[in-house]
């Protein structure tokens, strides 16, 4: 006779091994040690290092190629155009496209200074570090999470930011080593932007990173459905092709700011493609006002400004 036993759990440990720096119940911890993890080493020289950056902005989403990258960039040239010092670190290691989308030529290397790594300046004022920016056109990167955690450290102590206004970090999709890293260990985070689309299934996923923020204690700014309604080309009636509402209704169950939809465009396809955000490309468009009020909701949350 066979016996079943129910799986209730996963990752059960027993004790702390005092490796904070691996642990997946960072988060949750209450030990005592998990304070003197932030008071030594690596923790130390990355805020020492951030200590003139104003505000640090994480974006979020839990699927792959849902807009994170896009939302970054026209986030930072949006913040760019009012003025702001803006930098945009790159987290998407093995497959970076935040400089194809602020049209950084191929060519385009990170280079060393007195005080570091320095980032590459593009045309729309927007600092950049990335992967993108050390890889060959056909070298690939294949990490697992020590390495990952590793790059972040040394992209969070070892760059020379400056005295920024914002750092955008652009994420990974899901809650797993690039996502757990950056809350880890970039201290005192402003708050997060989540980006999703329209479909229920998405949203199932997308929670999961509101989630994480408030295990991490990050405020969610708001959240941005991305591939929305777009205008019928013969009645110029809204359309969806995708699905509706789903992350309104996600946005209002888990009781944070929807800041509105973004449609499916060609606007944006080609101006991520061409590298010039929309934003700036097409101030006027529908897209671009609507990233303008996301832009409005992150001054407001991060400067307490009443816009």
């Amino acid at each position: 006779m066979s016996f079943e036993t129910e799986l209730k759990k996963l990752n059960v440990t027993e004790g702390c091994n005092r490796k904070c720096e691996d642990c997946e119940k960072y988060f949750e911890c209450t030990s005592p040690y998990k304070e003197y993890f932030k008071e030594k080493g690596i923790l130390q020289f990355i805020k020492e290092n951030l200590k003139t950056v104003k505000y640090k902005v994480v974006v979020l989403g839990g699927k792959g190629g849902v807009g994170k990258s896009m939302l970054a960039v026209n986030l930072g040239a949006g913040l760019a155009k009012r003025g702001k010092k803006v930098a945009i670190l790159d987290q998407v290691y093995d497959c970076p496209a935040v400089p194809l989308m602020l049209g950084v030529p191929e060519n385009a290397r990170l280079k060393i200074g007195d005080k570091g790594l320095i980032p590459y300046s593009t045309e729309w004022g927007v600092d950049v570090v990335s992967t993108g920016l050390v890889l060959g056109k056909d070298e690939v990167i294949i990490w697992f999470h020590d390495m990952k955690r590793n790059a972040t450290e040394e992209l969070l102590a070892a760059v020379d930011y400056g005295g920024l206004d914002y750092l955008i970090a652009d994420i990974p999709a899901g809650t797993s080593s690039e996502t757990v890293n950056i809350l880890k260990f970039l201290p005192d985070v402003t708050g997060a932007l989540i980006i999703t689309v329209p479909s229920g299934v998405s949203q199932n996923v997308a929670r999961k990173t509101i989630y994480i923020t408030k295990q991490a204690s990050v405020p969610v700014i708001g959240v941005v459905e991305n591939m929305s309604d777009t205008e019928c080309p013969y009645c110029h009636e809204a359309i969806s092709i995708i699905s509706r509402g789903a992350g309104e209704k996600m946005s209002r169950e888990e009781g944070v700011t929807f800041l509105g939809r973004i449609p499916i465009s060609l606007r944006v396809c080609e101006s991520l493609d061409d590298g010039e955000p929309f934003v700036a490309k097409y101030p006027q468009s529908d897209e671009a006002k609507l990233m303008n009020k996301v832009i409005d909701a992150v001054i407001k949350h991060c400067e307490n400004s009443q816009l």
